[in-house]
């Protein structure tokens, strides 16, 4: 009942045109002999682009944008955003300061809607036909885009209260996601990074268990242990082979694996035991093997499957509220 009755929910619904439409058999597609195929440039999963998805981007940017600050605090919850109340007032003046930059660059969408239009026309001569009769006109257009936010404060039924570690497993799904990300951003990273910066990345995360554990064990125990990790790390600077930096990315990666998670919860993996084994120098065991801590180590070893680089997210050296998330 503590998370209904300290959270507000907030409503986001951010509508973006998509500029594509079902792609036709019988007309964009031609198969058999001398058949074609529209370029990837026009075709993509089963839809054909009418419009150069680069005009648009700067709308969909800002959607995630809003998104992205919803997660830094809150938590997805029944089709919205639960945040807590005390974060309500500074998030609303974000939300509108996004909102602003979303119509001044949809002005500017319109503005050059027929020239963007003409222009993608141009580039896909071969389909211009089929292009110009099912690209919608510019009023059309922009009443597919609109953002708004509504926020809600709500009251549970004696009995239909939310379990609160169902909500507690979905703030730590979002972390695991967010830790996979950042693993990711710091083993593909070129660059050393300052102890300050990487603290930085990582108060947001024990912000946001810190403001929606409301008491609960499970959020709690993994607060703790991303606060032991803050205070391991010394002040200085730290290659990419760093001990310090190889520890950050093992205790990441396991927050990012369930089994891993669930270790970290019932007390059987730690900050403190990976300290320990990195100053010892033996390997950490896991499901997977071992993990060397040594110094030379690339941590190629790492129990952590590196399959992309997410570059919607803040680059690490970036100045930006939004961080860890």
């Amino acid at each position: 009942m503590e998370f209904i009755q300290g959270t507000t929910l907030v409503h986001l619904k951010i509508k973006c045109w998509g500029g594509s439409k079902k792609a036709s058999r019988d007309n964009d597609i031609k198969l058999g002999t001398n058949g074609s195929m529209p370029s990837e440039k026009l075709l993509e999963l089963g839809r054909k682009k009418i419009f150069p998805p680069k005009a648009i981007d700067p709308m969909l940017r800002h959607r995630k944008t809003a998104e992205r600050h919803l997660l830094v605090s809150g938590t997805r919850f029944i089709g919205g955003y639960a945040i807590p109340d005390s974060e309500v007032q500074s998030l609303s003046k974000t939300l509108e300061s996004v909102k602003k930059k979303f119509y001044e660059d949809l002005v500017h969408f319109l503005d050059t809607f027929e020239e963007n239009k003409q222009k993608w026309l141009f580039e896909n001569s071969e389909f211009e036909s089929i292009l110009r009769d099912q690209t919608p006109d510019k009023d059309y257009v922009e009443k597919a885009f609109s953002f708004e936010y509504k926020l809600f404060k709500l009251d549970a039924l004696p009995g239909s209260e939310p379990d609160s570690d169902d909500v507690a497993n979905q703030v730590l799904h979002e972390i695991g996601q967010s830790c996979k990300r950042f693993s990711e951003r710091l083993l593909t990273r070129n660059q050393g990074i300052g102890s300050a910066n990487l603290k930085r990345q990582i108060l947001p995360v024990i912000q946001k268990l810190d403001l929606l554990s409301f008491g609960n064990h499970r959020m709690n125990k993994v607060l703790s242990e991303f606060q032991a990790l803050d205070r391991s790390i010394p002040d200085g600077h730290f290659k990419k082979d760093d001990p310090v930096l190889s520890r950050v990315i093992v205790f990441l990666s396991m927050c990012a694996d369930p089994d891993r998670l669930e270790r970290i919860i019932d007390g059987s993996l730690s900050v403190e035991s990976i300290i320990r084994k990195s100053s010892q120098a033996t390997p950490l065991t896991t499901n997977d093997g071992p993990v060397s801590f040594d110094s030379g180590d690339s941590l190629s070893s790492t129990p952590f499957d590196i399959q992309s680089t997410d570059t919607s997210i803040t680059d690490l050296s970036a100045d930006s509220s939004i961080g860890f998330f």
